[in-house]
């Protein structure tokens, strides 16, 4: 059993993009000046960023905990120095990240709803969003966000690609053979079977994905995609690209994006990431944006995918009817005026570092008072240092006992103790991380008051909230947006959904394509606003319900039974119509 390869591109695939009548509306001159002008785009836009890139690169070593080599140069020499790399910036990130997905994916509720704009279109909200519903849960999203979120923590930026997808298995079925209608024996034939069709979320590496420097926004950047695929994959898909006869593998030189690459994989063990002799990949630049050629034509909302610097392999315009380009990029947090973002670690790198260097200098101090040097007289004739073993019980000859002297260091370790825990204090405040904010206890050492910790806990609590609010409003909100325009374009069969009710069985939805095309919903991120207010609701609702029982006036007009199902679903059960029972029916009396 074998499957076709899957795009991770953010292109359409063939049977979903529109037919041409002229795939490529360009002269041969044409073709080769833009892809000379967006090869070069490409680089200046990589260039003007360097800066940021190796920016991005220190953070990934510090997350990986790898020794920055400009700050350990001093231990660089002799074998017998330490190098260990204390993890406090790859718990802040891990810390934050898990914080992030239980606030906006709460397992015991939905993290969205759908909205309809008229009274027409909210009678079909509930189908519509169950639909996106199943769609998600089949493409993995909350795991694939999750990798999203983390690239934002990291490196302040993270994109992905929004695509709408078909994937074909070919699996052998055995068909019977008969003649004159019995059967003889079975025949083992090959078919196609679609095995998804919906959304992707394709999480993307930063350093393949570059943006008009000079754009106020992303909605109005030109980007610039780096993918590789195989060439046997182009030219499998020629309805997509053209002019694939005369493209040649890629055997461009490694440059800096690819270094830090090669860096990540070796923090791992995988040294030897050379690709295979028979391994036939070409470098695609998928552009998206606006395009102006040297004789003034302008070509707006359009996609171009050149090969290997060379070859324009496809130039139409943006194939998808929302007309806005299928990435969704967001940065955690913002600078003003500029469209990259700063990260939550960025900022404490140089406290890492201190940290580092503190601590191998402690280990190397410890090293030394346990294992002490001495000094020796050269011209004692009978001490050979060559042959001198320091162990309990050795005898080592001398002259005269003025010939070995110990050196004496200092052996009070508490105040690089002392300055580490500060610093990572102090890491954990730029970061948000906190100790008290992740329920972990405070160090003895840094023991506060109450208004102290009531403080820090408000602090991270409000700087928690903003991060939540920020990614609802530009990660969310525009991939839910995008993912429901899509279905709109590229379903045309009726979609059978299989719900489940609350006593257990099951109930089966069948939803229209013309309802969605003639469907127009907003959407709403629920999952954080619920998780910050559960406690509060909570309590509101049985305080209440205390208020009903000690008002016999009110007792007999309040069906007390759904708030006592609705306090039995916030404590997480889901089971509540097999726990309480119908109650009579009250009648309002005047």
């Amino acid at each position: 059993m074998s499957s076709t390869p899957a795009s991770t591109s953010a292109l359409p695939l063939p049977h979903t993009s529109p037919t041409l009548c002229d795939p490529l509306p360009l002269t041969a001159d044409q073709q080769q000046q833009l892809a000379t002008h967006l090869s070069q785009q490409f680089s200046q836009w990589k260039q003007a960023r360097q800066g940021l890139e190796n920016k991005w690169g220190e953070c990934w070593q510090a997350y990986l905990c790898e020794l920055n080599p400009l700050s350990t140069d001093a231990y660089n020499e002799g074998p017998d120095r330490s190098r260990v790399s204390r993890p406090v910036l790859y718990e802040a990130v891990e810390g934050i990240q898990s914080n992030l997905m239980n606030a906006l994916f709460p397992s015991d509720e939905r993290f969205f709803s759908v909205v309809g704009k008229t009274e027409k279109d909210h009678a079909n909200a509930s189908t519509i969003e169950n639909f996106l519903r199943t769609k998600l849960e089949a493409t993995g999203f909350s795991e694939k966000f999750a990798m999203f979120l983390k690239q934002a923590l990291i490196t302040g930026n993270t994109v992905a690609a929004v695509p709408w997808q078909q994937r074909w298995r070919t699996r052998r079925v055995k068909q019977p053979v008969e003649v004159f209608g019995m059967p003889i024996h079975q025949r083992t034939t090959t078919q196609q079977q679609l095995v998804f069709h919906g959304p992707e979320f394709d999480v993307i590496d930063m350093f393949d994905f570059v943006m008009d420097p000079d754009a106020d926004r992303f909605e109005n950047a030109t980007v610039i995609h780096r993918v590789t695929r195989p060439l046997a994959y182009l030219k499998q898909h020629k309805q997509t690209y053209h002019n694939t006869d005369n493209i040649q593998i890629d055997s461009a030189n490694e440059d800096d994006t690819e270094g830090h690459k090669r860096a990540r994989k070796s923090a791992f063990g995988l040294n030897n990431t050379e690709k295979k002799a028979t391994q036939q990949d070409v470098t695609l630049l998928e552009v998206w944006g606006d395009f102006k050629l040297n004789d003034g034509t302008t070509y707006t909302n359009y996609v171009c995918v050149i090969a290997n610097g060379q070859h324009v392999l496809r130039f139409e315009p943006n194939p998808y009817d929302h007309g806005m380009k299928p990435f969704v990029f967001t940065n955690l947090i913002p600078v003003p005026n500029e469209i990259y973002g700063i990260g939550a670690i960025e900022k404490s790198l140089g406290l890492q570092h201190a940290i580092n260097t503190l601590t191998n200098q402690k280990l190397d101090l410890i090293n030394l008072s346990i294992n002490s040097p001495f000094t020796y007289l050269i011209n004692d004739d009978v001490f050979d240092p060559a042959s001198i073993v320091t162990r309990p019980g050795a005898l080592i000859p001398v002259k005269s006992h003025e010939t070995l002297k110990p050196l004496q260091y200092l052996n009070d370790f508490t105040i690089a103790f002392t300055e580490i825990a500060d610093l990572k204090s102090e890491i954990q405040e730029a970061t948000g991380a906190l100790n008290l904010f992740n329920g972990v206890a405070q160090p003895r050492q840094h023991k506060k008051t109450a208004t102290e910790i009531d403080a820090l806990i408000t602090g991270g609590a409000q700087k928690f909230n903003t991060l939540i609010s920020h990614l609802e409003n530009t990660a969310l909100e525009p991939f839910l947006e995008m993912v429901f325009e899509n279905a709109k374009q590229f379903l045309t069969e009726p979609h059978t959904l299989r719900l489940s009710k609350h006593d257990g069985s099951l109930e089966f939805v069948e939803l229209l394509p013309e309802v969605l095309q003639q469907s127009q919903c907003q959407f709403r991120i629920d999952g954080s606003q619920a998780a910050s207010l559960k406690n509060q609701e909570l309590e509101t609702l049985i305080g209440f319900i205390q208020l009903v029982q000690q008002a016999p006036e009110l007792k007999s007009h309040i069906n007390i039974i759904p708030l006592l199902k609705k306090i039995y679903r916030r404590l997480g059960f889901k089971d509540e119509d097999s726990i309480f029972t119908t109650p009579p029916t009250h009648k309002n009396t005047t």
